[in-house]
């Protein structure tokens, strides 16, 4: 464990080190995560124009899940996106042969090798505005924020699971990038508490494409509001993703062939 986190505080080093080649990144960066957060939060004060709540979500409900929602999606683009989009390449050119013959987990480096800092305002401001919401609500206490941390981590893992298995179909699959928008499209409906779907619909972003795990059910944590049935269905989900993608990937492994050899 401890060589691996001396690997991580390596990768995090250089990582940074490369990325402050472009610092004008950072303002970039910085400008386009508040266009989307002010893009995010009208859309949110026109819903409530017309409605006093969505989906049984009052407005300050509503923006401590617009926080999640921008916190998963910058934890994707800081991490998990800078590595797992490099995977498919390095199969086809066979560069990958390269990341086996490290004397390292293959998965782990796959996985951390890359960080994207210039993301991390949007983290930021995701995580201010469900703090915000929080706050607003008298929820902001211990035993709220700490269900609504380890629910988090437990939605970073799905996250973290599905995007490794959806890049590991890379190994057999030559175009992964369909399969990959396809998921984010579904993503995108996470800004919006499930409740305020169709029955169908609240269904499949449940149990098919597990959305309301990955930012409803940490929201719900954060303002007290919790089912402790889906609090532990979110954790079981989360302990079985990771278990199921690091199978599906060892598997991708030993069944993988050098396209130099």
């Amino acid at each position: 464990m401890r060589r691996y986190l001396g690997l991580l505080r390596l990768f995090v080093a250089n990582s940074i080190q490369l990325e402050l080649e472009y610092r004008i990144n950072l303002l970039v960066n910085g400008f386009n995560s508040l266009v989307a957060f002010g893009a995010g939060l009208a859309v949110i004060y026109a819903m409530f124009g017309q409605a006093g709540s969505i989906g049984g979500w009052s407005f300050h409900e509503a923006l401590v899940l617009f926080g999640v929602f921008l916190m998963i999606q910058s934890y994707v683009e800081i991490l998990l996106f800078p590595n797992f989009s490099q995977l498919p390449e390095q199969i086809r050119n066979g560069s990958f042969d390269f990341v086996l013959l490290k004397p390292a987990s293959s998965q782990f480096l796959v996985s951390f090798r890359h960080l994207s800092i210039w993301q991390i305002p949007e983290l930021l401001i995701g995580l201010g505005v469900a703090l915000w919401g929080m706050v607003a609500l008298g929820a902001f206490g211990l035993v709220p924020l700490a269900a609504f941390l380890l629910l988090l981590v437990a939605a970073m893992a799905i996250v973290y699971a599905i995007c490794l298995m959806l890049a590991t179909l890379a190994f057999w699959v030559v175009k992964v990038d369909n399969m990959s928008e396809l998921f984010f499209a579904f993503f995108a409906a996470g800004r919006f508490p499930v409740t305020a779907f169709p029955a169908w619909v609240r269904l499949l972003l449940t149990f098919v494409v597990p959305i309301a795990f990955i930012t409803t059910v940490p929201a719900a944590a954060a303002i007290g509001r919790l089912d402790p049935v889906m609090a532990a269905l979110a954790v079981v989900l989360a302990i079985a993703f990771v278990a199921m993608s690091r199978w599906f990937f060892r598997y991708a492994v030993a069944s993988y062939t050098s396209a130099g050899g």
